[in-house]
């Protein structure tokens, strides 16, 4: 059984899968941000893995033949360029979910020092408030991380790795 699949997707025009405001011909001309993210939607609706190749399509006669052989060049160097921010964009996002987990830390050890350290010192509603407010602080550090890292980050990452298969996997051009 093959499990490897090819998904075809038909534009309407030439002016919705390429941006007809970017003066370079093809293969250098960009995709539209529309066909870029419907391209990427679709595959993730899949599973990337088993995406074995795309066919992009447009009207019969919407380009000449020698742009019709230049259309899966087209696309694959659009998401290579697209790949290269990406990459960039986890760097950051690396290095900003480094910096949270040791503002987590920070304040993890605050909360130790202040309740095994302070707590004999204060009582009443002093104690009450400054506790309160070291658990919050705590509580909202470790949500924002613990947020970051499992949806934000996975996130990013799976748009990544779509970006990366569309650079690698086999892409043609058909008419409709």
């Amino acid at each position: 059984m093959d499990l490897e699949t090819e998904i075809e997707f038909h534009f309407k025009s030439k002016d919705q899968l390429l941006d007809a405001g970017d003066p370079y011909p093809l293969p250098e001309q960009e995709l539209t941000e529309f066909a870029e993210s419907f391209i990427v939607r679709y595959v993730d609706g899949h599973d990337p893995r088993r995406v074995a190749g795309i066919a992009v399509g447009l009207p019969r006669g919407s380009l000449s033949p020698e742009e019709a052989s230049l259309v899966p060049e087209a696309v694959r160097r659009h998401y290579t360029f697209r790949l290269r921010d990406l990459e960039n964009d986890r760097k950051m996002s690396h290095r900003e979910g480094k910096i949270r987990i040791l503002i987590a830390a920070i304040n993890a050890g605050i909360a130790v020092l202040f309740f095994y350290v302070f707590i004999g010192y204060f009582r009443g509603f002093v104690m009450t408030m400054l506790a309160g407010l070291v658990t919050i602080l705590n509580w909202v550090t470790i949500w924002d991380t613990y947020e970051y890292i499992v949806y934000d980050y996975r996130r990013e990452l799976q748009k990544y790795l779509i970006y990366r298969k569309l650079t690698e996997i086999d892409i043609r051009f058909v008419e409709w």
